[in-house]
């Protein structure tokens, strides 16, 4: 059994001893002081909220005194998932199931279980494309340069996903492959499944003609990901600059930059107004892009929000880990004087979180850059927040 799927079974039997728990001391009580149809909703009601308020309770109180411990907060998700999406529908099914007038109970139990399943087993599996086109006008107009960008691989053990991700990676034929950080999720007591995973992905990518471009992120140590790269033709940058020759007027300038907490210096990227110069940066945060501003870039790529991984309808994604407001969460946007690409990720959390999406499959981003576009106009820059 993966190492992932050891802490997982830990959960998911926590989440059911609590549910039954609850569930027989809070129903014993309700049926005597209520009627037994009031008694049944009364006890599928009593039991979710004495698990969901606690839990939401205690993610709010780690938020307030310190968001970057991140990995209370997965665990939480991870048991108020498994009591959701699976434990609570069981019993409920189990207490209304061929009782009169419980359509509603069992018609509950029955949509929790299946959109839970189907965040698990469906949605993480089903990757979609999508192709952005940009004109620049430092650019003359000639072919468009070809570039994947990806991100949040997030390996815990090899998978059919990865491998279908390489597989359409490969069909979009880049002359460029950009990856925004975060290779590994853990856990980290064994990291060989997942680091083994995360090779083998980078193996069966088709080499592209100007190569493969990586930076770091936040989910494994610099010694993992150095296991990672070790003997693979990437280039890792770590607030490093590295330029590319295209032909017909056009250079493209590329900084790799590391994430925020590992040392960011964006110091030596400074402003170059030169015709035929492109200047991307690379990084794992989208929050970034303030740091950019007057720098000379033209388009930011960044990874690190998975786009919410979970989005809910006409709210979008509740938790992004960003400070950008959450339409920002994936996507190509204007952010003052450049481009911000965000992407949302292959992969999922790992470790502590349940390896879940809803309503924000694993996407790869194909970005179509050309010439002889209008001069970028200077957009609105959003105010800094917390994540």
């Amino acid at each position: 059994m993966l190492p992932y799927l050891q802490v997982q079974s830990c959960y998911v039997l926590g989440a059911g001893v609590a549910t039954l728990a609850v569930d027989r001391w809070l129903g014993a009580r309700l049926e005597r002081a209520s009627a037994p149809r009031l008694g049944r909703t009364m006890r599928a009601l009593g039991t979710l909220l004495a698990l969901a308020l606690p839990l939401a309770g205690w993610m709010l109180l780690v938020r307030a005194l310190d968001h970057s411990h991140t990995k209370y907060q997965f665990a939480s998700i991870a048991l108020g998932y498994y009591v959701a999406a699976f434990w609570w529908p069981l019993v409920t099914i189990a207490h209304a199931w061929r009782r009169p007038r419980a359509v509603a109970l069992v018609s509950c139990g029955v949509l929790a279980l299946a959109g839970g399943q189907y965040a698990l087993w469906i949605e993480p599996d089903r990757i979609v494309t999508a192709t952005h086109e940009l004109a620049f006008a430092q650019w003359p107009r000639a072919e468009p340069l070809r570039v994947v960008h990806i991100s949040d691989l997030q390996t815990v053990g090899e998978c059919q996903r990865e491998r279908d991700a390489a597989r359409i990676v490969n069909q979009l034929a880049p002359d460029l492959i950009v990856v925004t950080g975060d290779y590994v999720a853990g856990p980290f007591f064994d990291a060989e499944p997942g680091i083994a995973a995360a090779r083998r992905f980078f193996q069966e990518l088709s080499k592209p003609r100007l190569g493969i471009v990586c930076v770091d992120g936040h989910c494994e140590s610099e010694r993992v990901r150095g296991r990672v790269f070790e003997g693979l033709d990437v280039v890792y940058l770590r607030n490093e600059t590295v330029q590319f020759e295209l032909g017909s007027g056009r250079r493209l300038r590329v900084f790799g930059a590391k994430t925020l907490n590992l040392g960011f210096d964006a110091t030596s990227l400074v402003r170059r107004d030169d015709p035929g110069l492109v200047t991307l940066a690379v990084s794992h945060e989208p929050d970034v892009s303030w740091e950019l501003e007057g720098r000379g870039v033209d388009l930011h790529l960044a990874g690190h929000t998975h786009g919410g991984q979970i989005a809910l309808p006409f709210v979008g994604a509740p938790f992004t880990l960003s400070a950008l407001p959450r339409h920002f969460a994936r996507g190509l946007h204007e952010f003052g004087d450049h481009w911000l690409h965000v992407s949302a990720g292959i992969g999922m959390e790992g470790n502590h979180a349940p390896r879940i999406r809803f309503l924000c499959p694993p996407q790869i981003d194909l970005l179509l850059l050309d010439g002889g576009g209008p001069p970028k106009q200077r957009a609105e820059v959003p105010p800094k927040g917390r994540p």
